[in-house]
């Protein structure tokens, strides 16, 4: 066998590898596809993002999180945000976006 044959051998095995395995993950993206609430992002971008961990959650994301599962003590927690109003901003936006089964947060300023 020349070489231009094996290299030719070489290109199409490593392609064919390549489209079985990009097939391979589109499928599994579709399976394990995770539904993330919009409202943590939302309400993620509503606070200051100082990251500081003063609320007791790692991060501004993480209060978002806790926020929107209704396990956060208050909306008061973020202490850069408290100076900036930020804690009457949130309870606006979860009036105005209710949780996926109608009812309105019950979290308090």
């Amino acid at each position: 066998m020349n070489d231009g044959l094996m290299i030719l051998f070489s290109v199409l095995i490593l392609a064919g590898l390549g489209v079985i395995l990009g097939l391979g993950l589109a499928f599994a993206s579709k399976i394990f596809h995770v539904e993330v609430d919009t409202r943590v992002e939302d309400i993620t971008a509503i606070l200051p993002n100082a990251n500081c961990g003063a609320c007791g959650y790692p991060g501004c994301a993480g209060y978002a999180e806790a926020i929107v599962a209704e396990v956060a003590e208050n909306l008061n927690q973020c202490k850069p945000g408290i100076k900036a109003g930020k804690a009457a901003e949130i309870r606006k936006y979860l009036d105005e976006h209710p949780n996926a089964d109608g009812t309105v947060n019950k979290l308090k300023v």
